[in-house]
């Protein structure tokens, strides 16, 4: 057991230190760019955060949507 929570640590330090990478090379990037086109790479950004956001929710809506047929049809 302390062995899985070790790993789980671990992945969650890997995890956190793999995003604060990326967020330090994409802000290296934008303030290497000139003003409009760092405008324009984050509006980019935020559209693509944006699409996965939906896709997100759409999967969580049909696994609850999902679940209640189950529950409803195991009765």
């Amino acid at each position: 057991m302390r062995l899985l929570n070790g790993a789980i640590v671990l992945l969650a330090l890997l995890a956190t230190l793999a995003g604060y990478w990326q967020e330090k090379k994409r802000l290296a990037t934008i303030q290497a760019l000139a003003p409009s086109a760092a405008r324009d790479l984050y509006e980019k950004a935020q559209l693509r955060r944006e699409r996965v956001l939906i896709a997100v929710t759409a999967v969580l809506v049909a696994g609850a949507i999902a679940a209640l047929v189950l529950f409803k049809v195991q009765r």
